[in-house]
């Protein structure tokens, strides 16, 4: 007996799937269709898989200093969610985006953002982390 190590097919996914669910509070949840996904197999059954799938790291949204400490609150807040939802709409149009990449991740230091980015649809990558991402 020995381990194997082979790209995974199809078949695989439902299996990778459940693997991937049983550790949610590990990693991130995802769709692993969309990914490149090895297995590892011992004696023919499937102990572990690797996957690696394309993404956008969408970093930095930045706004001026002097306008986050001397503009208004609501124009901030439009400029920020503004910003988001220009880069969001862009990942998720596959008319535009031809890169065949269509999730993102961003790193999200502060709570307030934190809150917005949920709002928003974005999920941690893992628990207690200032890392979130979106598949669109």
């Amino acid at each position: 007996m020995r381990v194997v190590i082979r790209p995974a097919v199809v078949g695989d996914l439902p299996r990778l799937q459940e693997m991937l669910y049983e550790q949610r509070g590990l990693y991130e949840q995802h769709n692993l269709s969309r990914a490149v996904v090895y297995v590892a197999e011992y004696d023919g059954e499937i102990v572990g898989f690797c996957a690696a799938r394309l993404i956008f790291q969408v970093e930095p949204l930045l706004l001026d200093s002097k306008f986050k400490k001397l503009g208004p609150r609501f124009a901030r807040q439009k400029a920020t969610l503004g910003l988001i939802r220009a880069v969001d709409s862009w990942i998720a149009d596959r008319k535009q985006n031809l890169s065949g990449i269509h999730s993102y991740f961003c790193s999200i230091p502060g709570r307030t953002m934190r809150q917005l980015a949920l709002a928003f649809g974005m999920l941690p990558v893992y628990q207690k982390s200032k890392f979130f991402g979106r598949d669109t």
